[in-house]
């Protein structure tokens, strides 16, 4: 027998005896009044009306007990029958409606509500057999006796029940509908990327064993990201030997430790060094993550390579995995890029595990506010159960009946407004719901152009915090003042378009906006990683036909939730979008501006013929500097154009090399990063694998 099959068996066994146990011995504490006052039977009240008096006593016990046994076997009725009916139906939806079947799940958190509900209503119909009409037991006939008294509690419990059941059900639909429809994309994606990772690593490591001198450093990153290199590659292999052989190493070495921690053939909970935890530990933090991503582009990068391609991972799987390895490779080339350096897998793994954190405090985080809804809700029905019945049978309170109302109505005044942001609150995190952990958002006011750039923090009931992106201060706000602000999740966008618009002179040719179009279209295609291959360029309005403004729309791969990543492309796009028009030229509108403190004027007298040579000479001078015009012979050039030219050039170079320094990812520190080196020294990096995978010189495929 399967050893996960017979511990469930077991664990089921177990709990059915201790069911049965509880309900044999509450029955037979409930049994023993019965059976102890049932010689009470034995005279003929028939015939001698006056022993009911005598024995009231013995027949109300007995009815009283005879009432809790018919109460507790309804309760336990009920709850056998809840119990039960949501595997009934998971197998009758099995064969009717196979698109039902996920919500057999549900009916197992309703069980306590069903049972009581169970319990209430076979406690109202036991006290009116046995209490209510039984002749023997001298109540009143007017119903405003202990009995008719307790009638009405029964009653007002049956109330309370049904409305704990609705209260129930509630709940449930919003944790259903938050973490369901909301959280289903992001959960999803991150369950893709784990497994997907989880595959790659193992292949890595069939290839390359952990704490191979390849990847010592990646791999004691990987496994003690907080040690700060305290333990040796060495003495780390030595660690995980020892661990292997009590039983908490790979799956497929086998200790007696190991054979007792093992349910599953195939488990990896317990499993110390499986792929799957590994993975999990390793995206709980950026500088693991960082090492992970590493040591997978490097082990599957063949040697002389600096990209990873779909082909790479389907040779290193093998040829009956081929479907697999494009299958994992568009899960992780999220840019669509077909091949990934290694800067873009650090970043999108560092970025997995981010997210991957920031669903689980977002689930933690709303699990909390529905705890909290939920338990707000179970004590107003308490309260106004409690206040019926103390109105209804506290002769003081009836008294004052009143008075009591008035203080009621004069404290709603007083809680109106907690309550009004209670709601408001609830109904903005769970069913508006305009935001997660870890989103980055621009909160608007109402018909205002200005915003507040920010990320989501923590969320509860009653306020949100966040952190903005300009000064990386926490921002509180009510969720109640939120609920009346316009809000642009950029998170959830996809990918994001910028613009801006340019004037430029009205005597601009339409040739020229062409030039500047096939420039920019240029510098998109060599920029793929970073821009979708479409740009927008129109004109937009004519000033006083002294001016044309025109718009430059671009697209980003990739949305905005990163800042640094945003600045970097949105400065390379500016910067490329100064040199094409400086190369065109494009100019500013009027031209150049005479008479001011930068540009002084001066008026001097020429003849015609020497005007008309200046003139040419400037105009030839602004022919060799647009794009279109074609460049002069060296053996044309005498030394004073050939020194102009070489300085045009360094200029020129100069100006290149500080625009790439200033379109340069932003320095990250190195403590965060696997190996010590910093992001954008990733440009350049190699792979080590062998044609053919495996160690250097030796040609291996790894199969699992």
């Amino acid at each position: 027998m399967d050893p996960e099959k017979y511990h469930k068996r077991r664990r089921l066994l177990l709990w059915g005896i201790r069911y049965f146990l509880i309900v044999v011995i509450v029955s037979a504490g409930l049994i023993v009044p019965i059976a102890a006052t049932n010689n009470v039977w034995d005279n003929d009240f028939d015939d001698n009306p006056n022993l009911i008096q005598t024995y009231q006593r013995q027949i109300v016990i007995w009815n009283l007990f005879l009432w809790l046994l018919i109460t507790w076997a309804g309760g336990v009725a009920f709850d056998i029958v809840i119990m039960a009916f949501p595997y009934m139906f998971r197998f009758i939806s099995h064969y009717l409606n196979s698109a039902h079947h996920r919500y057999w799940r549900v009916f197992r958190v309703l069980r306590l509500p069903v049972t009581l509900i169970g319990t209430v209503i076979a406690s109202y119909i036991g006290f009116a057999l046995t209490i209510l009409e039984n002749s023997y037991i001298n109540g009143t006939t007017d119903g405003t006796g202990w009995d008719g008294d307790l009638e009405n509690v029964l009653m007002f419990s049956t109330f309370w029940t049904v409305f704990f059941l609705v209260e129930k059900c509630l709940i449930l639909y919003m944790g259903i509908h938050y973490h369901y429809r909301r959280e289903r994309g992001r959960i999803t994606h991150s369950k893709e990327m784990h497994t997907a990772l989880a595959a790659l690593y193992e292949a890595s490591v069939s290839t390359y064993p952990v704490h191979n001198s390849l990847f010592a450093i990646e791999d004691h990153i990987i496994h003690s990201p907080d040690s700060k290199l305290s333990m040796t590659p060495g003495r780390a292999a030595k660690a995980s030997k020892f661990l292997s052989r009590i039983g908490f190493g790979s799956a497929k070495k086998r200790s007696f430790f190991g054979d007792l921690h093992y349910e599953k053939k195939h488990t990896h909970w317990a499993d110390f060094g499986s792929p799957y935890v590994v993975i999990e530990r390793a995206l709980g933090d950026s500088k693991s993550a960082a090492a992970l991503a590493t040591r997978i582009w490097k082990s599957f990068v063949p040697e002389g390579e600096d990209k990873l391609k779909a082909d790479d991972i389907a040779e290193v799987l093998g040829p009956f995995r081929k479907e697999e390895a494009q299958t994992i490779f568009r899960t992780i080339d999220e840019n669509e890029s077909k091949d990934l350096t290694l800067e873009e897998l650090i970043f999108t793994v560092v970025e997995v595990g981010r997210v991957r954190r920031a669903i689980y405090q977002g689930m933690e985080e709303m699990d909390h506010c529905l705890n909290t809804f939920d338990w707000i809700l179970q004590l107003m029905l308490g309260i106004v159960m409690v206040a019926l019945i103390l109105i209804t049978y506290v002769p003081v309170i009836k008294a004052i009946q009143q008075t009591v109302s008035f203080v009621f109505i004069g404290l709603s005044f007083v809680v109106g407004r907690v309550l009004h942001k209670f709601f408001s609150g609830c109904i903005l995190v769970f069913f508006e719901h305009p935001f997660d952990i870890g989103d980055r958002v621009q909160v608007y006011n109402f018909a205002s152009t200005s915003f507040v750039n920010c990320y989501v923090v923590h969320q509860s009931i009653l306020y949100t915090v966040f952190r903005r992106n300009d000064n990386q201060l926490l921002l509180q706000i009510t969720n109640e003042r939120l609920s009346g602000k316009r809000i642009e999740n950029i998170t959830r966008s996809g990918a994001n378009k910028e613009s801006r618009s340019l004037l430029i002179d009205f005597k601009t040719t339409f040739v020229d906006l062409m030039y500047l179009r096939t420039e920019m279209e240029e510098f998109l295609k060599a920029n793929s990683r970073d821009y979708l291959p479409t740009l927008g360029l129109s004109v937009t309005e004519i000033h006083e036909v002294k001016s044309i403004e025109i718009k430059v729309s671009w697209t980003h791969k990739s949305n905005w939730e990163n800042e640094a990543l945003r600045s970097k492309r949105s400065t390379r796009f500016m910067c490329a979008l100064t040199a094409a028009i400086k190369k065109v030229p494009i100019s500013k509108p009027g031209g150049l501006l005479l008479g001011d403190e930068a540009r002084p004027f001066w008026q001097i007298t020429v003849d015609e013929a020497e005007g008309r040579d200046v003139i040419n000479k400037k105009k030839r001078e602004a022919s060799a500097g647009r794009i279109d015009a074609n460049a002069p012979k060296q053996e044309d050039l005498n030394e004073d154009a050939r020194k102009k030219k070489e300085k045009d050039e360094k200029a020129k170079h100069d100006e290149d090399e500080a625009r790439e320094k200033l379109t340069k990812v932003p320095v990250v520190k190195k403590e965060n990063l696997s190996t010590g080196f910093e992001v954008e020294n990733c440009q350049g990096v190699l792979g080590v694998r062998s044609r053919g995978g495996g160690e250097h010189g030796v040609t291996r495929m790894y199969y699992p």
